[in-house]
C-alpha cells in the first residue's frame, strides 16, 4: 500500500470517528448510505466520492459546536 492510500485511510478512520461522536456508531453506515438534504440530496458518501469531504467536516463541527449550520 502506497503513502497515498494510508493517507486516504487515516482520513477515513478520522472522519468515522467523528461522525462516532456526533451520532451512535452503529448509525453511520446507514446515514453515509441515505440522501441528505444538508448535501442537497446526495448521500454523504457520495460528496465524499465528489472529494468535497470538508462537507462532512463542516458539518460535524457544527453538531459539535451546536451552532445552525
Amino acid at each position: 500500500m502506497g503513502e497515498a492510500s494510508r493517507q486516504r485511510m487515516r482520513e477515513i478512520q478520522r472522519l468515522q470517528q467523528a461522525l462516532a461522536s456526533v451520532m451512535k456508531p452503529e448509525f453511520v453506515g446507514t446515514w453515509l448510505q441515505t440522501p441528505n438534504d444538508a448535501f442537497g440530496g446526495l448521500k454523504p458518501v457520495e460528496v465524499i466520492e465528489r472529494g468535497e469531504v470538508d462537507r462532512l467536516w463542516r458539518m460535524i463541527h457544527e453538531l459539535e459546536s451546536g451552532s445552525p449550520g
